[in-house]
């Protein structure tokens, strides 16, 4: 299986989703291309007039931690591909 290459941060940590809990707030937040959500347009990136960047969205809201954690196993794969970058190539 290929290994999808996530983006670092500053420190060099690699974004990854998480489950997010605050006040019963339950929540699965992930790092989701700016292309991917439509904030930027694929063409300006192809011409290099605009540069993707990672964008902090929360994709899931459920009633219980266990719950979102469940959410986030079972979509993981699709989650993790819409963490990569667009890239000219």
């Amino acid at each position: 299986m290929k290994k999808i290459k996530l983006q670092k941060d500053g420190k060099g940590n690699e974004l990854v989703p998480y489950v997010s809990s605050k006040n019963d707030r339950h929540e699965v937040v992930a790092p989701i291309s700016s292309v991917h959500i439509g904030e930027t347009s694929r063409q300006l990136v192809d011409s290099r007039q605009c540069v993707d960047y990672p964008r902090w969205v929360a994709l899931y809201v459920g009633k219980s931690h266990k719950e979102c954690v469940r959410w986030l196993d079972k979509y993981k794969k699709t989650v993790l591909r819409m963490c990569v970058l667009y890239e000219v190539s």
